[in-house]
């Protein structure tokens, strides 16, 4: 054990000695997830989530960003399907005979939903990491590249390598 300083109480095994003392190590997506920021999105997500004209606004928002300059370049092509996906959602819910016949499980309809809270996350600028500031767009990379990876399923038939896209 390695103590630190002839007052200190905190000991710290060697294989850790390494470490700050008092830290408590959590992933970065975990302080993403849990973000005030993102909550609001999971919650305005429900809402909007069956609405086609909310879904396709979504859609626009997204679309506006200029991400040449940013972080979130890494992500064009899955942004794309994503945005794909809001507005086939929104076409699939006008449509009564889809609406009808939607046998999404919960599994597909949460994952269609995180997405959904992914995005919105992403237009919004007062997030875990302001938009504005330099690097802002790392904690929005961060949160899309884990949905995109947890909603790759829901995702895959708006992706480009798909014929009946083109």
């Amino acid at each position: 054990m390695v103590t630190y300083g002839r007052a200190s109480r905190v000991t710290v095994p060697p294989e850790q000695s390494w470490k700050p003392p008092l830290r408590n190590p959590r992933p970065t997506v975990t302080k993403v997830l849990n973000c005030e920021a993102f909550r609001v999105s999971r919650e305005t997500a429900g809402m909007i989530i069956g609405d086609p004209e909310a879904l396709r606004e979504l859609a626009l928002l997204v679309e506006a960003i200029d991400i040449a300059p940013t972080a979130l370049v890494v992500l064009d092509d899955r942004l794309q399907a994503a945005v794909r996906f809001l507005r086939a959602k929104a076409d699939r819910l006008e449509c009564p005979d889809w609406a009808a016949a939607d046998s999404a499980t919960p599994a597909t309809a949460t994952r269609e939903r995180l997405v959904v809270a992914a995005l919105h996350y992403l237009v919004t600028p007062y997030d875990l990491v302001a938009d504005f500031n330099p690097g802002g767009y790392v904690d929005d990379v961060l949160l899309l590249s884990w949905v995109f990876g947890a909603a790759v399923n829901e995702l895959s038939p708006f992706t480009d390598s798909d014929d009946h896209l083109t």
